[in-house]
């Protein structure tokens, strides 16, 4: 998907000077599209660029590996919190664990390895074997991908505290459809410069964003007609679903959930999503970045006739920087809107009682109208701030009042 030219591949492949963790190997998507927007708009600062992801790789890699160990009872401890402070049973997760920041012991010891009389180049390769095996055996994909039936039941997780480094790889073992994942929550590991580097955006499209989501503001809500903008059908993304064109639509901010299943689904308020328009396909609809995410990893969905890859990778190309580029900002935008939603989350995972106000008075969330709604929302006995906002404008936050249910 990416062009990267074989003289900017080669100089990442040489900028970890043959050590483990190399940085080749362990570059995410998102590193990769902002690498080369840097040598399309700052040539200058390429080098630079390699060498200061170079030199951050290591303490990466040792998150994500204790992220692979740690992520069930980090989002289970976080879960516990919101769920207790709603006032449901939380038995299922009482089991929750310590957090370790230590890494597990190597597979052999040192002593072992050294008896055996490895040469440099085999001890080399035995390491990055190692760290492979012990990396792969932290992702238990038995928990991290369930049939969608199970998405929504009292034990599911749902809080997305996944990084996109966790993400990246855990979805590659569903083929790269995100929606075959544990939770809907999660979102695609595209960061915003990722985006910028697709779509070919510029530093006011995405101040204009972060401004769009500290207002609420929904370009495309979910009642009303939504935005046709040549979306692939989701049968090309999974077999037996609906052949009809996708159209666009963007959740609204619920009002304070009533059940755990509204509170599962509180987080995904502002995001932008497809469905078909058929009457009766309520199930047929995806996320608008899980489609991106998969088309990126199977760009031959896209247009099936097309002579050839490049065509296709041209075609995709085209639409990130013409018809997709509103649903792309609306993606951004729902980014920064979830951002304020984990900072919130953190503080209240850290102290259960805090209060509205207290939350309201971090310099982070004065004057934004988004933190205000969410908090009112998700904190119980908060309602009372709704009532007392300004009537809403065209552009500020739209209340969800839609019947799909089920994102």
């Amino acid at each position: 998907m990416l062009a990267i030219p074989a003289d900017v591949l080669l100089q990442v492949h040489d900028a970890t000077n043959g050590q483990a963790p190399f940085l080749i190997e362990n570059m995410s998507f998102s590193d990769w599209a902002s690498l080369l927007a840097v040598m399309k708009t700052r040539p200058q600062e390429l080098s630079d660029k390699i060498k200061e992801l170079a030199s951050n790789i290591v303490e990466v890699c040792k998150q994500a590996a204790i992220e692979n160990r740690e992520l069930n009872l980090i989002v289970a401890k976080a879960q516990k919190v919101i769920v207790d402070l709603h006032g449901y049973d939380t038995s299922h997760l009482d089991t929750v664990g310590q957090v370790s920041t230590n890494d597990t012991a190597d597979t052999f010891t040192d002593i072992y390895i050294s008896s055996i009389d490895l040469t440099p180049a085999e001890l080399e390769y035995f390491k990055r074997k190692e760290a492979i095996r012990r990396e792969a055996a932290h992702i238990d994909i038995t928990t991290s991908t369930r049939d969608t039936s199970h998405k929504f039941v009292k034990s599911s997780p749902f809080l997305p505290l996944a990084s996109s480094t966790w993400t990246e790889k855990a979805v590659q073992r569903v083929h790269n459809r995100l929606w075959k994942l544990d939770t809907f929550n999660y979102t695609a590991p595209i960061s915003v410069d990722a985006y910028m580097a697709l779509a070919g955006l510029t530093d006011a499209d995405i101040d204009n964003c972060r401004t769009a989501a500290q207002n609420g503001t929904i370009y495309f809500p979910a009642g009303r007609t939504g935005l046709d903008a040549d979306f692939p059908p989701i049968s090309s993304l999974e077999n037996g679903k609906c052949s009809q064109r996708l159209l666009l639509h963007q959740k609204g901010i619920q009002k304070f959930p009533t059940d755990l299943l509204k509170l599962k689904k509180v987080w995904n308020v502002g995001r932008p999503f497809l469905k078909c328009p058929c009457p009766g396909c309520e199930i047929n609809f995806t996320w608008l970045d899980h489609m991106i995410w998969y088309v990126i990893g199977n760009l031959e969905k896209l247009d099936p006739l097309a002579p050839s890859d490049k065509i296709t990778m041209l075609e995709f190309q085209a639409l990130l920087w013409t018809s997709w580029k509103k649903p792309i900002l609306a993606q951004i935008t729902f980014i920064f809107m979830r951002e304020y939603m984990l900072k919130i989350l953190h503080l209240v995972t850290q102290n259960k009682n805090i209060t509205l106000k207290e939350i309201l008075s971090f310099d982070d969330f004065k004057d934004v109208p988004f933190v205000r709604k969410f908090t009112a929302a998700l904190l119980p006995n908060a309602e009372g701030l709704l009532a007392q906002a300004p009537s809403r404008r065209n552009d500020s936050i739209d209340f969800e009042d839609n019947s799909l249910r089920r994102c």
